[in-house]
Protein backbone atom coordinates (compact mmCIF):
# COMPACT_ATOMS: atom_id res chain seq x y z
CA UNK A 1 0.00 0.00 0.00
CA UNK A 2 2.89 2.35 0.84
CA UNK A 3 4.53 1.58 -2.52
CA UNK A 4 1.28 2.40 -4.36
CA UNK A 5 0.82 5.67 -2.46
CA UNK A 6 4.42 6.70 -3.10
CA UNK A 7 4.06 5.92 -6.80
CA UNK A 8 0.82 7.91 -7.10
CA UNK A 9 2.40 10.91 -5.35
CA UNK A 10 5.53 10.73 -7.52
CA UNK A 11 3.47 10.46 -10.71
CA UNK A 12 1.26 13.39 -9.71
CA UNK A 13 4.20 15.64 -8.86
CA UNK A 14 6.06 14.71 -12.06
CA UNK A 15 3.01 15.18 -14.26
CA UNK A 16 2.11 18.55 -12.76
CA UNK A 17 5.66 19.88 -13.00
CA UNK A 18 6.03 18.77 -16.61
CA UNK A 19 2.66 20.03 -17.81
CA UNK A 20 3.02 23.36 -16.03
CA UNK A 21 6.42 24.03 -17.62
CA UNK A 22 6.32 26.76 -20.28
CA UNK A 23 9.47 25.81 -22.16
CA UNK A 24 8.63 23.84 -25.32
CA UNK A 25 12.14 22.39 -25.40
CA UNK A 26 11.54 20.64 -22.07
CA UNK A 27 8.25 19.09 -23.13
CA UNK A 28 9.06 18.35 -26.76
CA UNK A 29 8.90 14.63 -27.63
CA UNK A 30 7.98 13.62 -24.05
CA UNK A 31 4.84 11.67 -23.16
CA UNK A 32 3.37 9.97 -20.11
CA UNK A 33 1.05 6.97 -19.95
CA UNK A 34 -1.25 5.32 -17.43
CA UNK A 35 -2.49 1.73 -17.88
CA UNK A 36 -4.58 -0.72 -15.89
CA UNK A 37 -5.25 -4.37 -16.65
CA UNK A 38 -4.99 -8.06 -15.79
CA UNK A 39 -2.00 -10.36 -15.19
CA UNK A 40 -1.69 -14.07 -16.01
CA UNK A 41 1.19 -16.16 -14.61
CA UNK A 42 2.94 -18.91 -16.59
CA UNK A 43 5.18 -21.29 -14.66
CA UNK A 44 5.18 -24.40 -12.49
CA UNK A 45 1.94 -23.57 -10.68
CA UNK A 46 -0.65 -23.07 -13.42
CA UNK A 47 -3.59 -25.34 -14.16
CA UNK A 48 -4.09 -24.72 -17.89
CA UNK A 49 -1.75 -23.67 -20.70
CA UNK A 50 -4.02 -21.34 -22.63
CA UNK A 51 -6.64 -19.95 -20.26
CA UNK A 52 -6.98 -19.03 -16.60
CA UNK A 53 -8.51 -21.08 -13.80
CA UNK A 54 -10.19 -20.47 -10.45
CA UNK A 55 -10.97 -22.51 -7.35
CA UNK A 56 -14.36 -22.18 -5.68
CA UNK A 57 -14.27 -21.40 -1.96
CA UNK A 58 -15.12 -24.03 0.63
CA UNK A 59 -15.27 -24.51 4.41
CA UNK A 60 -11.58 -23.53 4.69
CA UNK A 61 -11.73 -20.59 2.28
CA UNK A 62 -13.94 -17.53 2.52
CA UNK A 63 -13.84 -16.70 -1.19
CA UNK A 64 -12.90 -18.02 -4.61
CA UNK A 65 -9.24 -18.07 -5.65
CA UNK A 66 -8.57 -16.69 -9.15
CA UNK A 67 -5.44 -16.84 -11.27
CA UNK A 68 -6.27 -13.58 -13.04
CA UNK A 69 -5.12 -10.59 -10.97
CA UNK A 70 -4.94 -6.84 -11.47
CA UNK A 71 -2.02 -4.47 -11.96
CA UNK A 72 -1.42 -0.92 -13.11
CA UNK A 73 1.48 0.88 -14.78
CA UNK A 74 2.91 4.35 -15.35
CA UNK A 75 5.36 5.18 -18.14
CA UNK A 76 7.52 8.14 -19.11
CA UNK A 77 8.62 8.11 -22.76
CA UNK A 78 11.07 10.17 -24.83
CA UNK A 79 10.91 10.08 -28.62
CA UNK A 80 14.30 9.68 -30.32
CA UNK A 81 13.16 9.89 -33.94
CA UNK A 82 10.03 9.29 -36.00
CA UNK A 83 9.82 5.58 -35.14
CA UNK A 84 12.10 5.01 -32.14
CA UNK A 85 11.66 5.99 -28.49
CA UNK A 86 12.96 5.03 -25.07
CA UNK A 87 10.79 4.74 -21.96
CA UNK A 88 10.84 4.00 -18.26
CA UNK A 89 7.85 2.00 -17.02
CA UNK A 90 6.78 1.16 -13.49
CA UNK A 91 4.23 -1.59 -12.89
CA UNK A 92 2.70 -2.74 -9.58
CA UNK A 93 0.13 -5.38 -8.71
CA UNK A 94 -0.27 -9.13 -8.25
CA UNK A 95 -0.13 -12.36 -10.22
CA UNK A 96 -1.25 -15.79 -9.02
CA UNK A 97 -1.61 -19.44 -9.97
CA UNK A 98 -3.10 -22.75 -8.86
CA UNK A 99 -2.43 -26.39 -9.71
CA UNK A 100 -4.67 -29.30 -8.84
CA UNK A 101 -3.16 -32.67 -7.79
CA UNK A 102 -3.93 -34.45 -11.07
CA UNK A 103 -1.48 -32.07 -12.81
CA UNK A 104 1.42 -33.23 -10.62
CA UNK A 105 1.48 -36.84 -11.82
CA UNK A 106 5.02 -37.69 -12.99
CA UNK A 107 6.67 -34.54 -11.59
CA UNK A 108 9.13 -34.14 -8.74
CA UNK A 109 7.89 -31.23 -6.62
CA UNK A 110 9.98 -29.07 -4.30
CA UNK A 111 8.81 -29.77 -0.71
CA UNK A 112 11.46 -28.42 1.70
CA UNK A 113 9.30 -28.84 4.82
CA UNK A 114 7.89 -32.29 4.06
CA UNK A 115 8.09 -34.70 7.01
CA UNK A 116 8.72 -37.68 4.72
CA UNK A 117 5.06 -38.50 4.13
CA UNK A 118 2.42 -36.82 1.99
CA UNK A 119 2.10 -33.85 4.34
CA UNK A 120 3.97 -30.57 4.26
CA UNK A 121 3.65 -29.87 7.97
CA UNK A 122 2.99 -32.48 10.69
CA UNK A 123 -0.73 -33.10 10.99
CA UNK A 124 -1.71 -31.11 7.91
CA UNK A 125 -2.75 -32.37 4.46
CA UNK A 126 -0.08 -31.71 1.82
CA UNK A 127 -0.22 -30.51 -1.75
CA UNK A 128 0.56 -33.97 -3.11
CA UNK A 129 -3.03 -34.76 -2.20
CA UNK A 130 -4.64 -31.34 -2.43
CA UNK A 131 -2.73 -29.31 -4.99
CA UNK A 132 -1.36 -25.84 -4.28
CA UNK A 133 -1.68 -22.14 -5.11
CA UNK A 134 0.36 -18.98 -4.75
CA UNK A 135 -0.02 -15.19 -4.81
CA UNK A 136 2.83 -12.82 -5.64
CA UNK A 137 2.70 -9.07 -5.03
CA UNK A 138 5.30 -7.06 -6.95
CA UNK A 139 6.65 -3.69 -7.97
CA UNK A 140 8.81 -3.48 -11.09
CA UNK A 141 10.71 -0.80 -13.00
CA UNK A 142 11.67 -1.36 -16.66
CA UNK A 143 13.81 0.40 -19.27
CA UNK A 144 12.39 -0.15 -22.77
CA UNK A 145 13.10 0.58 -26.42
CA UNK A 146 9.93 1.13 -28.48
CA UNK A 147 9.78 0.88 -32.27
CA UNK A 148 6.85 1.92 -34.46
CA UNK A 149 6.35 -0.79 -37.10
CA UNK A 150 3.22 0.72 -38.72
CA UNK A 151 5.00 1.69 -41.97
CA UNK A 152 6.54 -1.77 -42.32
CA UNK A 153 3.18 -3.46 -41.75
CA UNK A 154 1.58 -1.12 -44.32
CA UNK A 155 4.10 -2.26 -46.91
CA UNK A 156 3.55 -5.89 -45.96
CA UNK A 157 -0.23 -5.81 -46.23
CA UNK A 158 -0.14 -3.23 -49.06
CA UNK A 159 -2.64 -1.03 -47.29
CA UNK A 160 -2.12 2.35 -45.65
CA UNK A 161 -2.60 2.46 -41.88
CA UNK A 162 -4.28 5.71 -40.66
CA UNK A 163 -1.82 8.29 -39.31
CA UNK A 164 -3.50 8.36 -35.91
CA UNK A 165 -2.94 4.61 -35.40
CA UNK A 166 0.46 3.23 -34.41
CA UNK A 167 1.58 -0.37 -33.94
CA UNK A 168 4.56 -0.47 -31.61
CA UNK A 169 6.83 -3.30 -30.45
CA UNK A 170 8.91 -2.93 -27.30
CA UNK A 171 11.78 -4.75 -25.63
CA UNK A 172 14.00 -4.17 -22.62
CA UNK A 173 14.95 -5.24 -19.12
CA UNK A 174 13.71 -4.57 -15.62
CA UNK A 175 14.12 -4.98 -11.88
CA UNK A 176 11.31 -6.78 -10.05
CA UNK A 177 10.82 -6.65 -6.25
CA UNK A 178 8.31 -9.21 -4.95
CA UNK A 179 6.83 -11.35 -2.18
CA UNK A 180 5.47 -14.79 -3.02
CA UNK A 181 3.36 -17.01 -0.73
CA UNK A 182 2.54 -20.63 -1.67
CA UNK A 183 -0.13 -22.55 0.24
CA UNK A 184 -2.31 -25.65 0.05
CA UNK A 185 -5.06 -25.22 -2.55
CA UNK A 186 -7.94 -26.23 -0.28
CA UNK A 187 -6.97 -25.42 3.31
CA UNK A 188 -4.44 -22.55 2.98
CA UNK A 189 -1.70 -24.35 4.94
CA UNK A 190 1.77 -22.87 4.40
CA UNK A 191 4.02 -24.67 1.90
CA UNK A 192 6.81 -22.26 0.92
CA UNK A 193 7.47 -18.55 0.31
CA UNK A 194 9.87 -15.77 -0.60
CA UNK A 195 9.67 -12.48 1.29
CA UNK A 196 7.79 -14.07 4.20
CA UNK A 197 8.96 -15.40 7.55
CA UNK A 198 9.78 -19.09 7.33
CA UNK A 199 6.82 -21.41 7.96
CA UNK A 200 4.41 -18.49 8.47
CA UNK A 201 2.21 -16.15 6.45
CA UNK A 202 3.83 -13.06 7.99
CA UNK A 203 5.77 -10.76 5.67
CA UNK A 204 9.49 -10.52 6.44
CA UNK A 205 11.37 -7.21 6.59
CA UNK A 206 12.95 -7.72 3.17
CA UNK A 207 11.23 -8.58 -0.13
CA UNK A 208 13.08 -10.49 -2.87
CA UNK A 209 14.37 -9.01 -6.13
CA UNK A 210 15.01 -10.45 -9.60
CA UNK A 211 16.13 -9.12 -12.98
CA UNK A 212 13.64 -9.60 -15.83
CA UNK A 213 13.55 -9.53 -19.62
CA UNK A 214 10.60 -7.62 -21.09
CA UNK A 215 8.95 -7.86 -24.51
CA UNK A 216 5.59 -6.83 -25.91
CA UNK A 217 3.50 -4.79 -28.32
CA UNK A 218 0.97 -2.00 -28.10
CA UNK A 219 -1.66 -0.41 -30.29
CA UNK A 220 -1.89 3.37 -30.04
CA UNK A 221 -4.95 5.31 -31.23
CA UNK A 222 -4.76 9.12 -31.09
CA UNK A 223 -8.38 10.25 -30.75
CA UNK A 224 -7.55 13.83 -29.73
CA UNK A 225 -4.47 15.93 -30.48
CA UNK A 226 -1.88 14.78 -27.97
CA UNK A 227 -4.15 12.20 -26.28
CA UNK A 228 -4.09 8.50 -27.25
CA UNK A 229 -5.81 5.31 -26.21
CA UNK A 230 -3.32 2.48 -25.58
CA UNK A 231 -3.93 -1.27 -25.77
CA UNK A 232 -0.83 -3.03 -24.42
CA UNK A 233 0.27 -6.68 -24.13
CA UNK A 234 3.61 -7.32 -22.43
CA UNK A 235 5.39 -10.47 -21.20
CA UNK A 236 7.98 -10.38 -18.43
CA UNK A 237 10.39 -13.30 -17.93
CA UNK A 238 12.19 -13.77 -14.60
CA UNK A 239 15.83 -14.75 -14.34
CA UNK A 240 14.88 -17.49 -11.84
CA UNK A 241 12.15 -19.94 -10.79
CA UNK A 242 11.11 -18.12 -7.60
CA UNK A 243 7.99 -16.14 -8.53
CA UNK A 244 5.62 -19.01 -7.63
CA UNK A 245 7.73 -20.30 -4.68
CA UNK A 246 8.01 -23.60 -6.55
CA UNK A 247 11.08 -25.24 -8.03
CA UNK A 248 9.89 -28.26 -9.98
CA UNK A 249 12.02 -30.74 -11.91
CA UNK A 250 10.77 -30.86 -15.50
CA UNK A 251 8.78 -27.66 -15.00
CA UNK A 252 8.94 -24.30 -16.79
CA UNK A 253 12.30 -23.21 -15.42
CA UNK A 254 12.18 -19.43 -15.71
CA UNK A 255 8.87 -17.98 -14.53
CA UNK A 256 6.95 -15.39 -16.55
CA UNK A 257 3.76 -13.40 -16.46
CA UNK A 258 1.79 -11.45 -19.06
CA UNK A 259 0.03 -8.11 -18.60
CA UNK A 260 -2.89 -7.10 -20.83
CA UNK A 261 -3.90 -3.51 -20.21
CA UNK A 262 -5.79 -0.50 -21.47
CA UNK A 263 -4.87 3.11 -20.79
CA UNK A 264 -4.16 6.64 -21.94
CA UNK A 265 -1.01 8.37 -23.18
CA UNK A 266 -0.50 12.13 -23.13
CA UNK A 267 1.91 13.87 -25.51
CA UNK A 268 3.12 16.69 -23.26
CA UNK A 269 4.54 18.76 -26.10
CA UNK A 270 1.27 18.72 -28.05
CA UNK A 271 -0.81 19.46 -24.98
CA UNK A 272 1.42 22.40 -24.08
CA UNK A 273 1.16 23.78 -27.64
CA UNK A 274 -2.63 23.62 -27.43
CA UNK A 275 -2.60 25.50 -24.12
CA UNK A 276 -0.36 28.21 -25.59
CA UNK A 277 -2.68 28.63 -28.61
CA UNK A 278 -5.73 28.98 -26.35
CA UNK A 279 -3.93 31.56 -24.17
CA UNK A 280 -2.87 33.53 -27.26
CA UNK A 281 -6.46 33.65 -28.50
CA UNK A 282 -7.70 34.87 -25.11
Amino acid sequence: MKNKLSLIIAVSVLSCSLVSAQNDKILKDWSIGFNSGMTQFDGDIRQYDYFSSKQTGNAYQDSDFKELRSAYSFSLEKKIDKNLSISIENISGEFAGLRRPNEYVGYKVYAPYSNGSSSVLPGSPGYFNNGDKFVTSFNETDVLLNYNVSSRISKLIKKEIPENISIIVKMGFGYNVFRSLRTDLYNDNYIYSFGYEELTKNESDDPVSESVIVGGAKLKYEFEKGISLILDYTVRVSNSDKWDSSIMEGGQGKDRFSFLSLGLAYDLGEINKTKEIIKAKD
